[in-house]
């Protein structure tokens, strides 16, 4: 199988180049932000030039890994997130859909309101900031453009080994190396989901021509951000690594961050878990490499 990932320099994207080649497919990734050996440089805003790549590399899968997934600068920049988030994943989607190429497009447990937690796939989207109103536009228009055969997969609480070294995991490792106090939300629960896991699904669901909306994510939609951060610190110290932090745990209320969170966003996972079982990584389980 031949795929292009876009924006495969990023935590998603980084671990489908691993996954893809690992099952022995053809993998060509793609980076706008520094020079790769084994990467493509590839601004996605330009059309032209993301057009001649599509075409030069012909592939049978392409799988959407880019986007602009910093919450507050949504917000406060929504003509970006309208660019990046919804309008340049749907030009890749109906490009795909006139050369009846897949395509695999990542959204967000962002685009519910939070309320209920435990959703499915099937229960209705309800935004609560631009983010996810772009995350949730973007994932009907690649739908309908591709006549209902793309692939929408939905994540959330996203961790793993990155050059960027951002994600949650991160901010705690970094915090327990510096004895730092670190500030979490007591009221915000989810799946942390291994980068890693979403990979693997990611590379069979294409493989399998599967198509619709999919949740990828861990085990455990309930887990709020404190009780994330003192697995990792488990993880950290069963590695022989400095594991003590201290939190200031207050709600987002409290917080007031600049954009809205849904507070209870954790997915049920039944679907997927149906297609390929696997073990799901726990939070506290790092990676060799990380």
């Amino acid at each position: 199988m031949k795929i292009v990932v876009l924006g495969a320099s990023g935590l998603v994207g980084s671990h489908v180049m691993s996954a893809g080649l690992a099952a022995g497919h053809d993998v060509v990734g793609t980076t706008r932000a520094a020079d790769s050996p084994i990467l493509r440089r590839l601004e996605l805003g330009d059309w032209s030039a993301t057009l001649a790549l599509l075409e030069a590399e012909r592939p049978e899968v392409v799988i959407y890994a880019a986007g602009w997934t910093w919450v507050d600068g949504c917000e406060a920049d929504p003509s970006r997130s309208l660019r990046e988030n919804f309008a340049q994943p749907l030009a890749v989607a109906r490009w795909c859909a006139q050369h009846g190429v897949r395509v695999l497009y990542y959204s967000s447990s962002y685009v519910f309101d939070g309320v209920a937690g435990g959703y499915t796939e099937e229960d209705p989207v309800s935004p609560v900031n631009v983010y996810g109103r772009h995350k949730a536009d973007a994932e009907k228009a690649i739908l309908d453009a591709a006549g209902g055969a793309a692939l929408v997969a939905r994540l959330i609480c996203v961790w793993g080994r990155e050059a960027a070294r951002k994600n949650f995991a991160y901010q705690v490792m970094r915090a327990a190396e510096g004895a730092a106090t670190l500030s979490l939300p007591s009221d915000q629960r989810g799946n942390p989901t291994w980068a890693g896991d979403i990979a693997e699904w990611s590379v069979r669901l294409c493989a399998s021509a599967s198509a619709g909306i999919w949740h990828l994510a861990g085990p455990h939609p309930e887990l709020t951000r404190p009780d994330w951060a003192k697995r990792i610190l488990l993880g950290l110290a069963s590695a022989g690594q400095p594991a003590s932090v201290s939190f200031d745990v207050r709600t987002t209320s409290e917080i007031r961050p600049p954009a809205a969170r849904p507070l209870r966003a954790g997915m049920d996972t039944t679907k997927v878990k149906r297609f390929h079982p696997i073990v799901c990584r726990e939070p506290e389980d790092l990676p060799r490499d990380f």
